[in-house]
């Protein structure tokens, strides 16, 4: 199963998310699951560092897990409304997909 994990901070925008597993819905390479998060995801991410110039993805430990997370000592505020604009559609987009596939994605905010 497919797990991502959503944090807000005080302010309910997201800071966080967090995306681990195999959906295991079909066989490699057919996953259309697996391939709907992993587009997202990596698709957002890279979106967001181009556009911003800030590097949000965390190094991951080589088990495939996406981690990305807002930092704090951001240059300017207009990168703070880039990167909250892009993690908000990252973190719908992701809820979309949980919610059609519940079985197979699991999804959860703070």
């Amino acid at each position: 199963m497919i797990r991502i994990r959503v944090k807000r901070n005080q302010a309910e925008l997201v800071e966080q998310i967090k995306v681990t597993g195999h959906a295991n819905f079909a066989e490699h390479g057919m996953d259309i699951v697996c391939a709907a998060v992993s587009a997202v995801t990596i698709g957002m991410v890279n979106a967001m560092e181009q556009i911003t110039g800030v590097t949000i993805h965390q190094p991951d430990d080589g088990e495939g897990k996406v981690d990305c997370r807002v930092p704090a000592d951001l240059p300017t505020e207009e990168v703070r409304t880039q990167l909250g604009l892009l993690m908000r559609a990252m973190d719908l987009s992701l809820k979309g997909i949980a919610d059609a596939y519940p079985d197979y994605v699991q999804y959860k905010q703070n």
